[in-house]
């Protein structure tokens, strides 16, 4: 596996890049709009079978399933902020034939319950260190969403040996990464649907703070500079990735990220 591995982060970019372009005209159920930038699809749904599973880490329990082949490359997707894995279920149809793709839930998300620490980029991160640890992944593509971007990048980061490729979509680098004073609608429709969904996954624990919690670590995080991105390893597979018309970031933010990564490869899905 490691001798093909540049084959192998090719065919995932290029897998991942057919299928997110082909899915730009999927019906909604919460917004419709002769433009795709203005729907938000249907949550989707794993694929069935999957085996809820958790991860006895760091003082608390991570929710992770898997699937794919045994020998498949490994793959692991991190969702963005306030949602679940879920999330990944049209991705993991399409990969998962090829691919053994790794999900998990990030703490106080979904089915990992919340802890009385604060949520951090940097102890999310370790979260992912110690879960490949627990499975016994020495390394791992890693495909990440909003904040399982921003965790892609800390990884790369600080532990680029555990990774094969990054493919980030819609991270930053700076909290001050907003590009709206006001809330897209597609984003308030968002927010009012994850809420829907976490409060059924932990019907005892209130919202509200899981809600602050976030929202909190938004304001303060993360606040990388060019300094860090340098420590990213030149040989090291990154692709920086936002779509054209991208509710929350500021494109600035990507621009500035794929060149502060001297390999990186650039992408904006239209």
């Amino acid at each position: 596996m490691q001798r093909n591995n540049k084959n192998t982060t090719y065919l995932l970019v290029f897998a991942l890049f057919h299928f997110l372009t082909s899915i730009k005209s999927e019906n909604s159920t919460l917004i419709n709009s002769e433009y795709p930038w203005l729907r938000l699809p249907s949550t989707p749904q794993l694929p069935y079978p999957h085996y809820d599973q958790y991860a006895q880490i760091n003082n608390i329990s991570i929710w992770y399933t898997i699937y794919g082949p045994e020998n498949g490359a490994p793959v692991l997707f991190l969702h963005g902020g306030f949602a679940n894995s879920d999330y990944w279920g049209l991705q993991v149809r399409q990969l998962q034939s090829t691919y053994k793709c790794i999900l998990m839930d990030s703490r106080a998300h979904g089915r990992s319950p919340s802890s009385s620490a604060n949520i951090t980029y940097d102890l999310m991160t370790s979260d992912v260190v110690s879960l490949l640890d627990y499975l016994g992944f020495s390394k791992i593509h890693l495909v990440g969403w909003s904040d399982g971007g921003i965790i892609g990048l800390n990884l790369a980061m600080n532990y680029p040996d555990r990774l094969y490729s990054l493919f980030a979509f819609a991270a930053h680098y700076n909290s001050s990464a907003g590009n709206n004073a006001s809330m897209p609608p597609v984003f308030a429709a968002y927010f009012k649907r994850t809420q829907a969904e976490y409060e059924a996954f932990n019907p005892n624990k209130p919202y509200e703070i899981f809600l602050n919690d976030l929202l909190t670590m938004w304001a303060n995080y993360p606040k990388w500079a060019k300094v860090d991105f340098e420590k990213i390893p030149s040989d090291l597979p990154v692709w920086i990735v936002a779509g054209d018309h991208e509710e929350v970031i500021n494109r600035e933010q990507t621009d500035t990220m794929a060149g502060w990564i001297s390999q990186a490869g650039e992408l904006i899905l239209l």
